[in-house]
């Protein structure tokens, strides 16, 4: 199953990324690119993904790869359907979300669910 550093998202005050990741944790399924975030905040994309990995540790993808990961979670525990804590997170298709989902926990969304004790009706 997976460790305990997947259940960690980091967070930063850095300036250009603060309101990016609280925008983010407010909406999973924002899709905005780190070129739209660089313009939104008024910097480069290059300068975006640098200060991602300085000050979170890991890119701008796996950052809200994790965010999305951590929300769908919650929503299994809510006994929401995949289909929409797929959209809900902002994947397009489920099959991608259960690729996601599956590369992180090491098992699909409703084996994660069978193996915690969070039922779907």
């Amino acid at each position: 199953m997976e460790s305990n550093l997947t259940f960690y998202l980091p967070s930063s005050n850095d300036k250009y990324l603060a309101p990016i990741l609280k925008e983010l944790e407010l909406d999973p399924a924002n899709n905005k690119t780190l070129e739209q975030w660089a313009q939104t905040v008024f910097t480069t994309e290059r300068t975006l993904a640098r200060r991602c990995q300085q000050k979170l540790g890991m890119s701008f993808r796996m950052w809200r790869q994790r965010l999305r990961f951590l929300y769908s979670i919650s929503l299994l525990e809510q006994d929401k359907s995949i289909q929409d804590i797929a959209f809900s997170v902002g994947y397009s298709s489920v099959s991608a979300f259960i690729t996601m989902f599956k590369n992180i926990a090491g098992v699909t969304p409703d084996l994660y669910r069978a193996n915690t004790g969070f039922k779907k009706s």
